[in-house]
């Protein structure tokens, strides 16, 4: 999702909650959440990327949770789940209920 601006990472997520059953589903985003105030080993990376997805993406950006959380309510999935992992990107579980 960091390849697209807030738009149209809004369209991709509501095209997928039409695929997703309603009570059941719940979809995987595999991605960065970014923490400028943290010092975890890749934090600066994170911040770096971000400077390159500027640089080489038509609106591509890096995310905090805040702005995770917009267009994922945005998209349609009000609920989510963030799972820090030992690796550069986060799991982000997006549900509707």
């Amino acid at each position: 999702m960091h390849d697209w601006n807030d738009e149209d990472c809004v369209k991709i997520l509501k095209n997928c909650r039409k695929a997703i059953p309603k009570k059941t589903g719940k979809m995987i985003i595999i991605d960065l959440v970014l923490n400028p105030e943290a010092d975890g080993m890749f934090d600066d990376t994170g911040l770096l990327f971000d400077l390159l997805l500027i640089a080489h993406c038509s609106g591509g950006k890096e995310r905090i949770e805040l702005e995770w959380k917009k267009v994922l309510e945005e998209g349609g999935f009000p609920c989510y789940n963030i799972i820090k992992i030992a690796a550069f990107p986060s799991i982000i579980e997006a549900f509707l209920e």
